[in-house]
């Protein structure tokens, strides 16, 4: 019998094998406002600061329904400028975050 540690344990190391050789081939990620592709983008953007893969795109596209702040990804992406580009929906979200870029309504 297996115990839950070790399964836990194995789900995770296969969980990041497969998102490290995933990212040794991918080119662009597109992350809209979710909270779960935050450690994709964080692990991107570590591997281009260790040299690792400098190729990889990172575009984060704000929430429509953000018209005040960002969300706290988007802050979060904004001020350690792990993002190439972010896309904001509203002209005030721009305005407030001037390296945002404002593009109108994409979704």
């Amino acid at each position: 019998m297996v115990s839950r540690c070790s399964f836990g344990l194995t789900i995770l190391s296969l969980t990041l094998h497969g998102l490290f050789v995933h990212l040794l081939f991918l080119v662009l990620i597109l992350c809209d406002d979710l909270e779960t592709c935050t450690p994709l983008c964080v692990i991107a953007f570590l591997f281009k600061l260790l040299g690792v893969r400098s190729s990889i795109f990172f575009l984060y596209v704000e929430n429509v329904a953000r018209v005040k702040k960002l969300s706290l990804s988007g802050f979060m992406h904004y001020k350690l400028r792990t993002a190439d580009q972010l896309f904001v929906q509203w002209p005030q979200l721009q305005n407030k975050y001037p390296r945002a870029h404002y593009v109108g309504s994409l979704m």
